[in-house]
């Protein structure tokens, strides 16, 4: 379902929400574990800016989200924890 939405604005916006919701955090944690604040993570998943590469890494570092993940909806890769939940 996530991989059909494609790579648009909206749809990896969908998916940054779709993880957070599994791993059970506020956006306010989520983006303060990953190293960034509600300024700068908000507009990501409320599809209002674009996911820059350097946002995806820190989620990357912080969560295991893979790049292709985030940008084209793929779980092959994504942590367990995450991916059974989706």
């Amino acid at each position: 379902m996530l991989e059909e939405k494609g790579d648009d604005i909206e749809a990896v916006a969908a998916r940054l929400k779709a993880a957070r919701l599994a791993l059970g955090m506020e956006k306010k944690e989520f983006a303060e574990r990953a190293e960034m604040g509600m300024q700068t993570y908000g507009p990501f998943e409320n599809a209002k800016r674009p996911l820059s590469l350097e946002a995806a890494k820190k989620l990357r570092k912080a969560y295991g989200l893979s790049l292709e993940f985030m940008y084209f909806g793929k779980i092959d890769d994504l942590p367990h924890k995450i991916a059974a939940k989706l």
